[in-house]
């Protein structure tokens, strides 16, 4: 063991990073952040939406204007497993104005039976976690510290 935070820790950290008021990642369009602020929030709505309504809600919400920067962030972290998934479940709902809000619920409310059974099963893939995002995102985070403009407590 290197003696550095543990599980617990790195999401505690990444919580307070997330909610820190120096961040820019909420106030400002994904296109205009710097591409590890890009990777931070794309990684953080992924994970928060579809542990919370799956990645259904990833899409709706307003969290769906990332939707064209998180596989790639997923795998600048290492995520593979989940980068895999999620480009899956990309493919399988189809390309969407996802920075036009309105027009991509509307267009996702209308998806067939089948396409939302597909985002289920593959719901329950992403939350099994065959990849370990806290520690990923966590070690990203570190590695990118001064552009992401995590406090020197980080």
């Amino acid at each position: 063991m290197d003696g550095g935070p543990d599980q617990l820790e790195m999401n505690r950290r990444l919580i307070a990073l997330s909610e820190n008021p120096n961040v820019r990642f909420w106030r400002i369009d994904p296109a205009e952040l710097s591409r590890s602020e890009r990777t931070f929030l794309a990684i953080w709505e992924l994970e928060s939406q579809v542990n919370n309504g799956g990645f259904f809600q990833f899409f709706s919400n307003t969290s769906g204007a990332v939707v064209p920067y998180v596989v790639d962030a997923l795998r600048t972290i290492g995520a593979a497993n989940m980068a895999d998934l999620t480009e899956a479940a990309i493919k399988a709902v189809g390309d969407h104005a996802w920075h036009n809000d309105e027009q991509r619920s509307a267009t996702l409310e209308g998806l067939p039976a089948q396409i939302r059974e597909a985002l289920d099963a593959l719901d329950e893939r992403f939350i099994a976690y065959p990849d370990n995002l806290t520690v990923l995102l966590y070690r990203y985070a570190c590695d990118n510290r001064n552009e992401i403009r995590a406090p020197a407590e980080f």
